[in-house]
């Protein structure tokens, strides 16, 4: 029997770190192990997208970087249209995530924002 694959939303934080740390390789590497299915959404990556355009993270990563993981995305995770309305986290502008977690039927919601990581979970989905 075959295991089917986590199903995992990676948070803007995580995904800036990687661009820092530049380590692709490790994303390249989990997705090539079909043991992970990413999830995003258009919110998620509108906030990508707004946060690398913060001055301070202009010396850290190049837009070429940040274009090259989008694409990475588009090829790889799967979009999931938010329909769902959460409104547990105490910061509200991280509720989609939250959303999106049940929407996508997520496994696991990977992130460092002490907001999120003090709920623990969202439903099925471990924080």
């Amino acid at each position: 029997m075959v295991n089917k694959p986590k199903r995992i939303i990676i948070d803007t934080n995580l995904w800036i770190s990687f661009l820092i740390t530049k380590s692709f390789n490790n994303i390249d590497n989990l997705i090539a192990t079909e043991k992970v299915q990413l999830l995003f959404s258009q919110e998620l990556v509108d906030e990508f997208l707004q946060v690398t355009q913060r001055p301070k993270f202009k010396k850290f990563f190049k837009q070429k970087d940040v274009q090259l993981l989008i694409e990475v995305l588009g090829i790889h995770a799967e979009l999931i249209t938010i329909t769902s309305s959460v409104e547990e986290c105490r910061d509200s502008k991280d509720n989609f995530l939250l959303s999106l977690a049940v929407d996508g039927k997520a496994d696991y919601l990977l992130t460092g924002d002490k907001d999120l990581l003090e709920l623990k979970s969202m439903k099925a989905t471990k924080i």
